[in-house]
Protein backbone atom coordinates (compact mmCIF):
# COMPACT_ATOMS: atom_id res chain seq x y z
CA UNK A 1 0.00 0.00 0.00
CA UNK A 2 1.51 3.39 -0.97
CA UNK A 3 2.65 5.73 1.77
CA UNK A 4 0.34 8.68 2.28
CA UNK A 5 2.14 12.01 2.40
CA UNK A 6 0.59 15.42 2.92
CA UNK A 7 1.85 18.89 2.23
CA UNK A 8 1.09 21.16 5.18
CA UNK A 9 2.13 24.36 3.42
CA UNK A 10 -0.97 26.00 1.95
CA UNK A 11 -0.41 29.56 0.72
CA UNK A 12 -2.69 32.09 2.37
CA UNK A 13 -3.79 29.77 5.19
CA UNK A 14 -2.54 29.08 8.70
CA UNK A 15 -3.14 25.42 9.58
CA UNK A 16 -4.45 25.09 13.14
CA UNK A 17 -5.31 21.41 13.55
CA UNK A 18 -5.94 18.13 11.77
CA UNK A 19 -9.58 17.04 11.96
CA UNK A 20 -9.34 13.67 10.22
CA UNK A 21 -7.28 11.53 7.89
CA UNK A 22 -7.92 8.75 5.39
CA UNK A 23 -7.65 8.96 1.61
CA UNK A 24 -8.03 12.65 2.30
CA UNK A 25 -6.92 14.81 5.19
CA UNK A 26 -9.22 17.44 6.65
CA UNK A 27 -7.56 20.44 8.29
CA UNK A 28 -8.85 23.29 10.38
CA UNK A 29 -7.20 26.51 9.23
CA UNK A 30 -7.47 30.27 9.30
CA UNK A 31 -7.63 32.38 6.16
CA UNK A 32 -4.89 34.93 6.76
CA UNK A 33 -6.50 37.75 4.79
CA UNK A 34 -10.02 37.57 6.26
CA UNK A 35 -9.18 35.81 9.56
CA UNK A 36 -12.09 33.42 8.92
CA UNK A 37 -11.94 29.80 10.06
CA UNK A 38 -12.11 27.26 7.24
CA UNK A 39 -11.93 23.50 6.69
CA UNK A 40 -9.50 22.30 4.03
CA UNK A 41 -9.95 18.91 2.40
CA UNK A 42 -6.62 17.78 0.94
CA UNK A 43 -5.75 14.71 -1.11
CA UNK A 44 -2.58 12.64 -0.70
CA UNK A 45 0.31 12.63 -3.17
CA UNK A 46 -0.35 8.95 -3.84
CA UNK A 47 -4.02 9.44 -4.73
CA UNK A 48 -4.91 7.54 -7.87
CA UNK A 49 -6.47 9.08 -10.98
CA UNK A 50 -9.98 7.82 -10.18
CA UNK A 51 -9.86 9.39 -6.71
CA UNK A 52 -8.79 12.72 -8.16
CA UNK A 53 -11.62 12.59 -10.72
CA UNK A 54 -14.05 12.13 -7.85
CA UNK A 55 -12.40 15.05 -6.09
CA UNK A 56 -12.78 17.21 -9.17
CA UNK A 57 -16.47 16.33 -9.60
CA UNK A 58 -17.14 17.13 -5.94
CA UNK A 59 -15.61 20.58 -6.22
CA UNK A 60 -17.45 21.37 -9.44
CA UNK A 61 -20.77 20.49 -7.84
CA UNK A 62 -20.25 22.35 -4.61
CA UNK A 63 -19.01 25.54 -6.26
CA UNK A 64 -22.43 25.85 -7.90
CA UNK A 65 -24.33 25.61 -4.63
CA UNK A 66 -24.93 28.56 -2.32
CA UNK A 67 -27.49 27.53 0.27
CA UNK A 68 -27.65 27.81 4.09
CA UNK A 69 -28.18 24.03 4.45
CA UNK A 70 -25.22 23.04 2.25
CA UNK A 71 -21.61 23.62 3.32
CA UNK A 72 -20.23 26.43 1.17
CA UNK A 73 -17.05 25.82 -0.85
CA UNK A 74 -14.82 28.92 -0.92
CA UNK A 75 -11.87 27.86 -3.05
CA UNK A 76 -10.71 24.96 -5.19
CA UNK A 77 -7.09 24.26 -6.12
CA UNK A 78 -6.96 21.32 -8.53
CA UNK A 79 -3.80 22.30 -10.41
CA UNK A 80 -1.62 22.40 -7.31
CA UNK A 81 0.74 19.54 -6.54
CA UNK A 82 -1.54 18.84 -3.59
CA UNK A 83 -5.15 19.43 -4.77
CA UNK A 84 -7.43 20.78 -2.05
CA UNK A 85 -10.80 22.36 -1.45
CA UNK A 86 -11.47 25.14 1.06
CA UNK A 87 -14.92 25.28 2.65
CA UNK A 88 -16.62 26.96 5.58
CA UNK A 89 -15.69 25.56 8.96
CA UNK A 90 -18.81 24.37 10.82
CA UNK A 91 -18.68 24.54 14.61
CA UNK A 92 -20.54 21.78 16.39
CA UNK A 93 -19.47 18.62 14.59
CA UNK A 94 -21.41 16.00 12.67
CA UNK A 95 -24.64 14.15 13.33
CA UNK A 96 -22.75 10.92 14.07
CA UNK A 97 -21.03 12.52 17.04
CA UNK A 98 -24.34 13.87 18.30
CA UNK A 99 -25.98 10.43 18.08
CA UNK A 100 -23.05 8.82 19.91
CA UNK A 101 -23.55 11.35 22.69
CA UNK A 102 -27.37 11.36 22.89
CA UNK A 103 -28.29 7.89 21.59
CA UNK A 104 -31.36 9.27 19.83
CA UNK A 105 -33.00 12.66 19.26
CA UNK A 106 -36.40 14.05 20.35
CA UNK A 107 -39.22 14.04 17.81
CA UNK A 108 -39.27 17.88 17.38
CA UNK A 109 -35.50 17.91 16.70
CA UNK A 110 -35.83 15.14 14.10
CA UNK A 111 -38.64 17.00 12.34
CA UNK A 112 -36.57 20.19 12.19
CA UNK A 113 -33.58 18.21 10.89
CA UNK A 114 -35.76 16.68 8.17
CA UNK A 115 -37.13 20.07 7.12
CA UNK A 116 -33.61 21.52 6.77
CA UNK A 117 -32.39 18.57 4.72
CA UNK A 118 -35.47 18.98 2.53
CA UNK A 119 -34.20 22.47 1.73
CA UNK A 120 -30.75 21.06 0.96
CA UNK A 121 -32.40 18.67 -1.52
CA UNK A 122 -34.14 21.64 -3.16
CA UNK A 123 -30.71 23.18 -3.76
CA UNK A 124 -28.89 20.03 -4.93
CA UNK A 125 -31.29 17.97 -7.01
CA UNK A 126 -32.23 20.66 -9.56
CA UNK A 127 -28.54 20.59 -10.58
CA UNK A 128 -29.07 16.99 -11.73
CA UNK A 129 -26.92 15.75 -8.87
CA UNK A 130 -27.41 12.71 -6.63
CA UNK A 131 -25.39 12.83 -3.41
CA UNK A 132 -25.45 9.00 -2.99
CA UNK A 133 -23.75 8.99 0.42
CA UNK A 134 -26.12 10.74 2.82
CA UNK A 135 -25.33 9.53 6.34
CA UNK A 136 -24.78 11.10 9.79
CA UNK A 137 -21.06 11.64 9.08
CA UNK A 138 -21.96 13.89 6.13
CA UNK A 139 -24.55 15.95 8.01
CA UNK A 140 -22.91 18.74 10.00
CA UNK A 141 -24.57 20.92 12.60
CA UNK A 142 -23.95 24.14 14.47
CA UNK A 143 -25.87 25.47 17.48
CA UNK A 144 -28.13 28.50 17.13
CA UNK A 145 -28.78 31.12 19.81
CA UNK A 146 -32.25 29.58 20.29
CA UNK A 147 -30.65 26.27 21.26
CA UNK A 148 -31.81 24.57 18.06
CA UNK A 149 -29.49 23.00 15.48
CA UNK A 150 -28.60 24.43 12.10
CA UNK A 151 -27.99 21.46 9.79
CA UNK A 152 -25.76 21.41 6.70
CA UNK A 153 -25.14 18.71 4.09
CA UNK A 154 -21.54 18.13 3.00
CA UNK A 155 -19.19 15.74 1.18
CA UNK A 156 -20.24 15.20 -2.41
CA UNK A 157 -17.27 12.90 -3.00
CA UNK A 158 -19.30 10.14 -4.70
CA UNK A 159 -22.01 12.40 -6.08
CA UNK A 160 -23.23 11.49 -9.54
CA UNK A 161 -24.64 13.63 -12.32
CA UNK A 162 -27.80 11.98 -13.67
CA UNK A 163 -26.61 12.43 -17.22
CA UNK A 164 -23.03 11.21 -16.75
CA UNK A 165 -21.78 8.04 -18.42
CA UNK A 166 -23.15 4.95 -16.67
CA UNK A 167 -19.71 3.34 -16.55
CA UNK A 168 -18.66 5.81 -13.88
CA UNK A 169 -21.25 4.60 -11.37
CA UNK A 170 -19.13 1.66 -10.21
CA UNK A 171 -17.00 4.03 -8.15
CA UNK A 172 -20.06 5.27 -6.34
CA UNK A 173 -21.21 1.74 -5.73
CA UNK A 174 -17.92 0.73 -4.12
CA UNK A 175 -17.66 3.87 -1.99
CA UNK A 176 -21.25 3.94 -0.68
CA UNK A 177 -22.09 3.23 2.96
CA UNK A 178 -24.13 0.02 2.88
CA UNK A 179 -26.46 0.68 5.81
CA UNK A 180 -27.71 3.92 4.18
CA UNK A 181 -27.74 2.65 0.60
CA UNK A 182 -31.04 2.22 -1.25
CA UNK A 183 -31.95 -1.23 -2.60
CA UNK A 184 -31.35 -0.11 -6.18
CA UNK A 185 -27.76 0.81 -5.30
CA UNK A 186 -27.16 -2.91 -4.73
CA UNK A 187 -29.44 -4.23 -7.45
CA UNK A 188 -29.19 -1.75 -10.35
CA UNK A 189 -26.44 0.77 -9.49
CA UNK A 190 -26.41 2.25 -12.99
CA UNK A 191 -30.03 3.38 -12.64
CA UNK A 192 -29.63 5.32 -9.41
CA UNK A 193 -31.33 8.72 -9.27
CA UNK A 194 -32.40 11.17 -6.57
CA UNK A 195 -34.72 8.56 -5.03
CA UNK A 196 -31.62 6.99 -3.47
CA UNK A 197 -31.02 10.20 -1.51
CA UNK A 198 -34.58 10.10 -0.19
CA UNK A 199 -34.10 6.49 0.95
CA UNK A 200 -30.88 7.44 2.76
CA UNK A 201 -32.68 10.35 4.42
CA UNK A 202 -35.31 7.88 5.62
CA UNK A 203 -32.58 5.75 7.21
CA UNK A 204 -31.06 8.82 8.89
CA UNK A 205 -34.42 9.96 10.33
CA UNK A 206 -35.19 6.38 11.46
CA UNK A 207 -31.84 6.20 13.24
CA UNK A 208 -32.27 9.61 14.86
CA UNK A 209 -35.66 8.54 16.28
CA UNK A 210 -34.84 4.98 17.35
CA UNK A 211 -31.08 4.98 17.90
CA UNK A 212 -30.43 2.38 15.19
CA UNK A 213 -30.69 1.81 11.45
CA UNK A 214 -33.44 -0.44 10.00
CA UNK A 215 -30.97 -3.09 8.76
CA UNK A 216 -27.65 -3.66 10.52
CA UNK A 217 -24.58 -5.00 8.72
CA UNK A 218 -22.77 -6.78 11.56
CA UNK A 219 -19.59 -8.81 11.62
CA UNK A 220 -21.43 -12.15 11.49
CA UNK A 221 -23.35 -11.27 8.34
CA UNK A 222 -21.92 -11.47 4.86
CA UNK A 223 -22.54 -8.68 2.37
CA UNK A 224 -24.67 -10.94 0.17
CA UNK A 225 -26.94 -11.80 3.12
CA UNK A 226 -27.23 -8.16 4.05
CA UNK A 227 -28.10 -7.15 0.49
CA UNK A 228 -30.83 -9.79 0.39
CA UNK A 229 -32.27 -8.39 3.60
CA UNK A 230 -32.34 -4.84 2.25
CA UNK A 231 -33.91 -6.00 -1.03
CA UNK A 232 -36.64 -8.23 0.41
CA UNK A 233 -37.19 -7.92 4.18
CA UNK A 234 -39.90 -5.54 5.46
CA UNK A 235 -38.69 -2.48 7.35
CA UNK A 236 -39.05 -3.03 11.12
CA UNK A 237 -41.66 -0.75 12.73
CA UNK A 238 -39.84 2.12 14.48
CA UNK A 239 -39.84 1.86 18.29
CA UNK A 240 -38.78 4.96 20.20
CA UNK A 241 -36.59 4.46 23.30
CA UNK A 242 -38.65 7.14 25.07
CA UNK A 243 -41.81 5.03 24.70
CA UNK A 244 -43.57 7.83 22.79
CA UNK A 245 -45.81 7.12 19.84
CA UNK A 246 -44.76 8.57 16.51
CA UNK A 247 -47.11 11.12 14.94
CA UNK A 248 -49.01 9.21 12.22
CA UNK A 249 -47.66 11.46 9.46
CA UNK A 250 -44.08 10.88 10.59
CA UNK A 251 -44.57 7.11 10.56
CA UNK A 252 -46.13 7.41 7.10
CA UNK A 253 -43.14 9.48 5.99
CA UNK A 254 -40.63 6.86 7.15
CA UNK A 255 -42.45 4.04 5.42
CA UNK A 256 -42.70 5.99 2.16
CA UNK A 257 -39.04 7.02 2.23
CA UNK A 258 -37.95 3.43 2.92
CA UNK A 259 -40.06 1.88 0.16
CA UNK A 260 -37.93 -0.66 -1.69
CA UNK A 261 -39.25 0.14 -5.17
CA UNK A 262 -37.77 3.49 -6.15
CA UNK A 263 -40.73 4.16 -8.47
CA UNK A 264 -43.11 4.16 -5.50
CA UNK A 265 -40.83 5.99 -3.08
CA UNK A 266 -41.49 9.52 -1.91
CA UNK A 267 -39.10 11.64 -3.98
CA UNK A 268 -40.42 15.20 -4.07
CA UNK A 269 -39.41 17.94 -1.59
CA UNK A 270 -42.92 19.43 -1.44
CA UNK A 271 -44.35 16.07 -0.41
CA UNK A 272 -41.58 15.59 2.12
CA UNK A 273 -42.15 19.04 3.60
CA UNK A 274 -45.91 18.53 3.82
CA UNK A 275 -45.61 15.31 5.84
CA UNK A 276 -42.99 16.82 8.15
CA UNK A 277 -45.13 19.90 8.81
CA UNK A 278 -48.18 17.70 9.38
CA UNK A 279 -46.11 15.62 11.84
CA UNK A 280 -45.19 18.77 13.73
CA UNK A 281 -48.85 19.77 14.05
CA UNK A 282 -49.87 16.29 15.21
CA UNK A 283 -47.10 16.26 17.81
CA UNK A 284 -48.08 19.65 19.22
CA UNK A 285 -51.78 18.84 19.22
CA UNK A 286 -51.22 15.53 21.04
CA UNK A 287 -48.99 17.25 23.58
CA UNK A 288 -51.59 19.98 24.16
CA UNK A 289 -54.66 17.76 24.43
CA UNK A 290 -53.21 14.45 25.52
CA UNK A 291 -55.22 12.81 22.72
CA UNK A 292 -53.47 10.94 19.90
CA UNK A 293 -53.92 12.76 16.57
CA UNK A 294 -56.02 11.30 13.78
CA UNK A 295 -54.05 9.53 11.05
CA UNK A 296 -53.59 11.55 7.89
CA UNK A 297 -54.65 10.52 4.41
CA UNK A 298 -51.67 8.68 2.96
CA UNK A 299 -52.65 9.39 -0.64
CA UNK A 300 -50.80 12.56 -1.62
CA UNK A 301 -50.87 14.14 -5.04
CA UNK A 302 -48.09 16.66 -5.62
CA UNK A 303 -49.09 19.13 -2.90
CA UNK A 304 -48.67 22.84 -3.41
CA UNK A 305 -45.89 23.80 -1.07
CA UNK A 306 -47.24 26.94 0.58
CA UNK A 307 -51.01 26.60 0.58
CA UNK A 308 -51.29 22.91 1.41
CA UNK A 309 -48.83 23.04 4.29
CA UNK A 310 -50.59 26.08 5.76
CA UNK A 311 -53.96 24.42 5.53
CA UNK A 312 -52.62 21.36 7.32
CA UNK A 313 -51.30 23.44 10.22
CA UNK A 314 -54.53 25.42 10.58
CA UNK A 315 -56.90 22.47 10.32
CA UNK A 316 -55.17 20.26 12.87
CA UNK A 317 -55.41 22.90 15.58
CA UNK A 318 -59.17 23.46 15.13
CA UNK A 319 -61.61 21.99 17.65
CA UNK A 320 -63.67 18.96 16.57
CA UNK A 321 -66.58 19.98 14.34
CA UNK A 322 -69.32 18.94 16.78
CA UNK A 323 -67.75 20.93 19.61
CA UNK A 324 -67.52 23.98 17.37
CA UNK A 325 -71.20 23.77 16.42
CA UNK A 326 -72.35 23.36 20.03
CA UNK A 327 -70.12 26.20 21.22
CA UNK A 328 -71.34 28.40 18.38
CA UNK A 329 -75.03 27.78 19.16
CA UNK A 330 -74.44 28.47 22.87
CA UNK A 331 -72.52 31.69 22.21
CA UNK A 332 -75.02 33.07 19.72
CA UNK A 333 -77.89 32.24 22.08
CA UNK A 334 -76.39 34.26 24.89
CA UNK A 335 -75.40 37.07 22.55
CA UNK A 336 -78.97 37.23 21.20
CA UNK A 337 -80.37 37.61 24.72
CA UNK A 338 -77.75 40.22 25.46
CA UNK A 339 -78.76 42.16 22.37
CA UNK A 340 -82.43 42.19 23.44
CA UNK A 341 -81.55 43.38 26.94
CA UNK A 342 -79.30 46.07 25.48
CA UNK A 343 -82.07 47.30 23.19
CA UNK A 344 -84.59 47.46 26.06
CA UNK A 345 -82.12 49.35 28.24
CA UNK A 346 -81.54 51.93 25.50
CA UNK A 347 -85.27 52.33 24.90
CA UNK A 348 -85.96 52.92 28.60
CA UNK A 349 -83.21 55.47 28.71
CA UNK A 350 -84.69 57.31 25.73
CA UNK A 351 -88.19 57.25 27.21
CA UNK A 352 -87.13 59.21 30.28
CA UNK A 353 -85.20 61.78 28.32
CA UNK A 354 -86.05 64.75 26.14
CA UNK A 355 -86.21 64.39 22.35
CA UNK A 356 -85.69 68.01 21.31
CA UNK A 357 -82.56 67.54 19.17
CA UNK A 358 -80.81 64.61 17.43
CA UNK A 359 -77.68 63.23 19.03
CA UNK A 360 -74.42 62.93 17.16
CA UNK A 361 -72.98 59.83 18.78
CA UNK A 362 -73.95 56.34 19.76
CA UNK A 363 -72.15 54.61 22.57
CA UNK A 364 -70.68 51.33 21.31
CA UNK A 365 -70.14 48.12 23.26
CA UNK A 366 -66.98 48.10 25.31
CA UNK A 367 -63.80 46.63 23.89
CA UNK A 368 -63.96 43.81 26.41
CA UNK A 369 -66.76 42.18 24.42
CA UNK A 370 -64.30 41.26 21.69
CA UNK A 371 -61.87 38.35 21.80
CA UNK A 372 -58.76 38.79 19.64
CA UNK A 373 -58.18 35.91 17.22
CA UNK A 374 -55.15 33.70 17.66
CA UNK A 375 -52.42 34.35 15.10
CA UNK A 376 -51.97 30.89 13.63
CA UNK A 377 -48.95 31.99 11.58
CA UNK A 378 -46.93 31.96 14.79
CA UNK A 379 -47.10 28.16 14.73
CA UNK A 380 -44.70 28.10 11.77
CA UNK A 381 -41.83 29.78 13.67
CA UNK A 382 -40.78 26.94 15.96
CA UNK A 383 -42.03 24.53 18.58
CA UNK A 384 -41.52 26.86 21.51
CA UNK A 385 -43.61 29.73 20.09
CA UNK A 386 -46.25 27.29 18.85
CA UNK A 387 -46.72 25.88 22.32
CA UNK A 388 -46.98 29.43 23.74
CA UNK A 389 -49.78 30.17 21.26
CA UNK A 390 -51.53 27.00 22.40
CA UNK A 391 -51.49 28.18 26.03
CA UNK A 392 -52.82 31.60 24.99
CA UNK A 393 -55.61 29.99 22.96
CA UNK A 394 -56.63 27.86 25.97
CA UNK A 395 -56.70 30.89 28.27
CA UNK A 396 -58.85 32.85 25.82
CA UNK A 397 -61.32 29.97 25.59
CA UNK A 398 -61.61 29.81 29.39
CA UNK A 399 -62.39 33.53 29.52
CA UNK A 400 -65.15 33.45 26.89
CA UNK A 401 -67.98 32.95 29.44
CA UNK A 402 -66.96 36.02 31.45
CA UNK A 403 -66.63 38.03 28.22
CA UNK A 404 -70.16 37.11 27.11
CA UNK A 405 -71.65 37.98 30.53
CA UNK A 406 -69.86 41.30 30.45
CA UNK A 407 -71.33 42.05 27.03
CA UNK A 408 -74.86 41.56 28.42
CA UNK A 409 -74.61 44.57 30.72
CA UNK A 410 -76.03 47.67 29.08
CA UNK A 411 -73.46 50.45 28.77
CA UNK A 412 -74.00 53.44 31.03
CA UNK A 413 -75.45 56.60 29.47
CA UNK A 414 -74.00 59.97 30.27
CA UNK A 415 -76.79 61.95 32.03
CA UNK A 416 -75.34 65.20 30.75
CA UNK A 417 -76.19 64.23 27.18
CA UNK A 418 -79.75 65.27 26.36
CA UNK A 419 -80.26 63.22 23.22
CA UNK A 420 -79.20 59.70 22.20
CA UNK A 421 -80.13 58.31 18.79
CA UNK A 422 -81.90 54.96 18.84
CA UNK A 423 -80.37 52.71 16.14
CA UNK A 424 -82.60 50.75 13.77
CA UNK A 425 -80.98 47.53 15.00
CA UNK A 426 -78.52 46.49 17.63
CA UNK A 427 -75.33 45.00 16.19
CA UNK A 428 -74.03 41.94 18.03
CA UNK A 429 -70.22 41.59 17.79
CA UNK A 430 -69.13 38.25 16.33
CA UNK A 431 -66.89 36.00 18.40
CA UNK A 432 -63.61 36.14 16.49
CA UNK A 433 -62.33 33.03 18.16
CA UNK A 434 -64.78 30.89 16.17
CA UNK A 435 -62.95 31.58 12.97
Amino acid sequence: MPTVNFNTHLPGYEVLAELGRGNTRVLKARHQETNNLVAIKQYAFAADADLLRRFERESEIMLQIDHPNVVKVREVQLKAAMPYVVMDFVEGGDLRGLLRKEGHLPIPTVIRLGLQLTEAFRAVHPLKVVHRDIKPENILHRPLASGELHVLLTDFGIAKFWSEDASRTRTGQSMMTCEYAAPEQFDTPRQVDQSADYYALGVVLYECLTGGVPFVLDADMGLAQYMQQVLTAPVPAPVLPSGENLPPSLETLLMRLLTKDARNRLHHPDELELLLEQSRVEYLRAKRTGVAPVAVNQTLAQPVRATVATQAVTTEYDEPLQELEEASESRWGWLGIGGIILAIALAVGLYVRSNTAPASTLISPTDSSFVAPVDSSAMDTDFASAEADTVQETQETDNEESVVIESLVAPSVDTTTRNVALPDSVAVPSDSTDG
